[in-house]
């Protein structure tokens, strides 16, 4: 496969792992054997797909283990070969906080477990209820995490592994705003998006707190697109459900809903 010529479909920053993807691809068909890879956030799974999908004797297959998953796991295989979910290697954990009510967040428990050394590739989705948190981790983490993981932020928790079917699915909800832009430049989305004057969202991007489509960047001026997400240190996620036409003054109309 020539990667000049589908590297031109991707964003600069995306482009060590695409080579990564094309080189798995490319081994899996010449190998005729499967090959599985860490988690993957949405959009890098769109451009596995869009990679693999090139090569016609080889088929990519997803699994994050639960409904609705937003990271998932790709097993690249030949064209010929039918998965089975345990050749995705996942496993299901519930993390209880016994005692006394402590309400603990996302990133109190994303934090605790990067803490122990864990790869953020090899964690799939958390769900957080009142109860505690239930989570997909890779197969060969399981042990190390329920034997390691005893706090997050000020409480002590106890990690037992459960059965898929036992994980409490993932409640993902938005507020849909709408609202006008000069530009489709990074900073000008994510002035509106989040409610910040311009100046007070360029230092943050320039400074390595704005994530787009999981990404660190570093560039005010970077384009954004449909489906795009954006993360904002400290103030939440938005993704651009859609981007519409252009008012009389030339403006665009855009559609995002923020996660809450």
């Amino acid at each position: 496969m020539k990667q000049d010529h589908v590297m031109m479909h991707f964003r600069p920053e995306e482009r060590p792992f695409v080579e990564r993807m094309i080189d798995l691809a490319d081994r899996v068909d010449d190998r005729q054997s499967p090959a599985l890879t860490d988690f993957l956030d949405p959009r890098q799974q769109k451009i596995a797909m869009s990679v693999v999908r090139r090569h016609a004797d080889v088929e990519i297959s997803l699994s994050g283990g639960i409904d609705a998953a937003e990271r998932q796991r790709a097993l690249i295989a030949p064209a010929y070969w039918v998965p089975e979910d345990s050749e995705f290697e996942l496993a299901f954990l519930r993390i209880a906080v016994p005692g006394d009510y402590v309400k603990l967040s996302h990133g109190d428990y994303l934090g605790a477990l990067v803490g122990l050394g864990m790869k953020r590739g090899k964690l799939g989705d958390l769900s957080v209820s009142d109860e505690g948190c239930d989570l997909v981790v890779a197969r060969d983490m399981a042990d190390f995490v329920r034997l390691h993981l005893n706090q997050v932020g000020r409480a002590t928790v106890q990690v037992q592994e459960i059965e898929r079917g036992q994980v409490k699915s993932v409640q993902r909800e938005f507020q849909e705003k709408e609202f006008t832009v000069m530009s489709l430049r990074l900073d000008a989305v994510a002035s509106d998006a989040f409610n910040l004057s311009r100046t007070k969202v360029v230092d943050p991007i320039k400074s390595g707190k704005l994530q787009l489509n999981w990404q660190t960047i570093e560039n005010p001026a970077t384009q954004v697109e449909e489906g795009d997400v954006i993360s904002l240190r400290g103030h939440g996620r938005v993704r651009i459900l859609e981007v519409g036409g252009q008012t009389k003054k030339g403006r665009t109309v855009l559609k995002v809903g923020k996660y809450i």
